[in-house]
C-alpha cells in the first residue's frame, strides 16, 4: 500500500483507533480514529512509547511491554482492558496488536483499538439483573416456606386465644399469646419485604395517581429528615391514573428519598423530587434501563436527586443487593425492595452517581391510563356470615396449614376433607365429589400443583367454587390458573378471620376481578349425618 493510500485509510477510519509502531514499540503513525478515541493529536505521540494511553496500574504492572512481547512471540496479542484518554477519563477498550514481519524480519506492529465501554456497561447491567433475579428466586422460595410456617403459628395462636377467651380469666396467658401474635406479624412483615425484593410480593392493584402518592410520601418523610436538608418538589397537581399498589409505591418513594437524605447526613443539602409523564426514546431505554427490557411507550418518571456524598463504582455495582449497606445507604432491604417494587410494576430504575457529586435515581413506571375494574381483595370484599354446613375439601402439602384450615372451617360448622397434594385430592373428589361444595387449594404442591388440580377439578365438576391459597401476589398466583374460574384468593400468612371471610365471599358468589360469578343453588346437598359417614369412608380408603 502506497503512503498516500495509507494516509487516506488512517484519516478516513474514525470508529477504530489504528496505531502503527516501529520495531522498538514507538508510535510511527497515529490515525484520526486514535486522535478521536484517546484525545492525543498525532504530533503529541509520534516517536513516543505512548504509555500514557494505559491506566497507571497497567503501566506499573508492565502491561505495555508484555503486550509487545506477546505479539512478538505469538504474532498477535489481544485483550480487553481500561485505557486512558488525554483528559484523564477511562474507557473500556478491545485491542489487538499484530507483529508485522517482512521475510521473517520484524518491521513493527499494528494496533487496533475499539471503544467497548457501552457494550461492557450493557453486559454488566444484564449480569446484575440476572444475579438479582437469581437472588430473587431464592428469596421467594425462602419466603414461601417461611409463610407456611408463619401461617400455622399465627393461625393457631389466634385460634387458641379465641377458644380460651370464654373459659380462661388469667390475663397473663392472653398477654403471652398476644405477644406471640405480634411477633408473628413482625415476621410476616419481613416476609413481605423479601417478596417485594423478589418482585412477587402481594400487590393490591388500584387506579393510582402517582403524583398524589408522591406528595403523601413527601409529607411523611419531611418530619424524618434533618432541618438542614431541603426537600424540593416538582410534582404536577395530578397524574394519569395507572394500576398500581399504593402502599408499595409510597414505600418506593420513601426509600429513595430517605437514602438521599442519609447520604447528606448532618450537612446542608437538598433532595429534589420530580414527577412527569414523558415519551422515553428507545435509545434512552436501551442505555439506562438495559436490564429491564422496557418497550417504547409513555412512562411516568419519578426522579430523586440528592447533593450527598455520592457513590464510587464499586458501591454502585452492589446497591441493590439485599442487606448491602454503607454508612449512608441505610439497612436491610430498602433499595433491594425498591428494585423489586419497580420490577413487579413493569418498570425500570436507573442510578447515576459519582463520589462527591451526589446521586440521582430515576424510576420509570408505565403511564397508560387504567380503565378496568380494580380487583377485590379479601379485606375489602363484602363480609357475610361464614357459618354454614357442607363438605369442604382442603388441599395443602403443609400439615400445619391443613390442620389450621380444618380447625377454622370446623369451628364454622363445616365438614372437612383434607389432602396433601393434587393427586390425592382428585382421588377423594372422585369418590365424594358430588357432595363437595368448596375447595381450598394451595398453589405450590408436589405431585400435582394447584393450577393442574384446578383444571382437573373443573373437568369433574365445573361449578365447584375454588379458593386459592398462596404466598405469591394474587395476580401472579391467579395468572397461573389461566381461564379456570376462581372464587377467591387468600394470601399467606392468614388469620382464621381472613379465611372465614374468604369462605363467606365464595359462598355468596361475589364476583372477583377477572373471574365469572358462579351460579348458585344448582348443587345437590345431602344431610350432615350422611355426609360425615361418607367422608370417613373416603378418608379410610386412602
Amino acid at each position: 500500500m502506497s503512503d498516500d493510500l495509507l494516509d487516506l485509510f488512517l484519516s478516513a477510519t474514525e470508529d477504530y483507533g489504528i496505531i502503527l509502531l516501529d520495531a522498538d514499540g514507538r508510535v510511527h503513525r497515529w490515525s484520526r480514529g486514535a486522535e478521536r478515541l484517546f484525545g492525543f493529536q498525532a504530533n503529541e505521540v509520534i516517536g513516543t512509547l505512548a504509555h500514557e494511553i494505559f491506566v497507571p496500574p497497567d503501566r506499573k504492572a508492565g502491561v505495555p511491554e508484555i503486550e509487545l512481547q506477546t505479539a512478538t512471540e505469538q504474532g498477535r496479542a489481544e485483550d480487553e482492558r481500561w485505557h486512558l484518554r488525554k483528559d484523564g477519563t477511562r474507557f473500556w477498550a478491545s485491542g489487538v496488536m499484530i507483529a508485522l514481519r517482512d521475510n521473517g524480519v520484524l518491521r513493527g506492529y499494528a494496533k487496533v483499538v475499539r471503544d467497548f465501554t457501552e457494550r461492557r456497561r450493557l453486559e454488566e447491567a444484564v449480569r446484575r439483573t440476572q444475579k438479582l433475579e437469581s437472588v430473587g428466586v431464592l428469596a421467594a422460595g425462602v419466603a414461601h416456606d417461611f409463610n407456611n410456617v408463619l401461617t400455622a403459628i399465627l393461625g393457631n395462636v389466634s385460634l387458641v386465644r379465641r377458644r380460651l377467651a370464654d373459659v380462661v380469666t388469667d390475663g397473663d396467658i392472653d398477654g403471652m399469646l398476644a405477644s406471640a401474635e405480634r411477633a408473628s406479624n413482625r415476621a410476616a412483615d419481613l416476609v413481605k419485604q423479601l417478596l417485594n425484593y423478589a418482585g412477587t410480593g402481594r400487590r393490591e392493584m388500584r387506579p393510582v395517581d402517582i403524583c398524589q402518592v408522591t406528595k403523601d410520601a413527601l409529607a411523611i418523610v419531611q418530619a424524618s429528615v434533618s432541618r438542614k436538608i431541603r426537600i424540593l418538589r416538582d410534582v404536577p397537581q395530578s397524574c394519569p391514573m395507572i394500576p398500581a399498589d399504593v402502599g408499595q409505591l409510597q414505600q418506593l418513594v420513601l426509600n429513595l428519598v430517605l437514602n438521599g437524605a442519609e447520604s447528606i447526613g448532618e450537612n446542608h443539602g437538598e433532595v429534589s423530587v420530580r414527577v412527569r409523564v414523558r415519551d422515553v426514546p428507545q435509545s434512552e431505554l436501551a442505555q439506562m434501563y438495559a436490564g429491564f427490557s422496557l418497550p417504547k411507550r409513555p412512562y411516568t418518571e419519578i426522579q430523586i436527586r440528592d447533593t450527598g456524598i455520592g457513590m464510587d463504582e464499586d458501591t454502585l455495582q452492589r446497591i441493590f443487593d439485599p442487606f448491602f449497606t454503607t454508612k449512608f445507604l441505610g439497612r436491610g432491604l430498602g433499595l433491594a425492595a425498591a428494585l423489586g417494587i419497580v420490577r413487579s410494576h413493569g418498570g425500570g430504575i436507573a442510578v447515576q452517581s459519582a463520589a462527591g457529586k451526589g446521586t440521582t435515581f430515576t424510576v420509570l413506571l408505565p403511564a397508560e391510563q387504567h380503565t378496568g375494574d380494580a380487583p377485590l381483595t379479601v379485606s375489602e370484599s363484602i363480609t357475610e356470615l361464614a357459618r354454614g354446613e357442607g363438605l369442604v375439601l382442603v388441599v395443602d402439602d403443609e400439615v400445619a396449614i391443613r390442620n389450621l384450615m380444618q380447625h377454622t372451617l370446623e369451628d364454622l360448622g363445616y365438614t372437612v376433607l383434607t389432602a396433601e397434594h393434587g393427586a390425592q385430592a382428585l382421588e377423594l373428589f372422585d369418590r365424594v365429589g358430588e357432595e363437595i361444595e368448596l375447595v381450598l387449594l394451595d398453589l405450590v404442591m408436589p405431585v400435582l400443583d394447584g393450577a393442574e388440580t384446578a383444571v382437573a377439578l373443573r373437568s369433574r365438576k365445573p361449578d365447584v367454587p375454588i379458593l386459592v391459597i398462596s404466598g405469591l401476589a394474587d395476580d401472579d398466583a391467579l395468572r397461573r390458573f389461566g381461564n379456570v374460574r376462581i372464587a377467591g384468593f387468600v394470601p399467606k400468612p392468614f388469620a382464621p378471620d381472613q379465611l372465614a371471610q374468604a369462605v363467606a365471599v365464595a359462598r355468596q358468589g361475589v364476583k372477583w376481578a377477572g373471574k365469572e360469578r358462579r351460579e348458585e343453588g344448582d348443587m345437590e346437598r345431602v344431610g350432615p349425618d350422611r355426609r360425615v359417614t361418607r367422608v370417613k369412608e373416603a378418608q379410610k380408603s386412602l
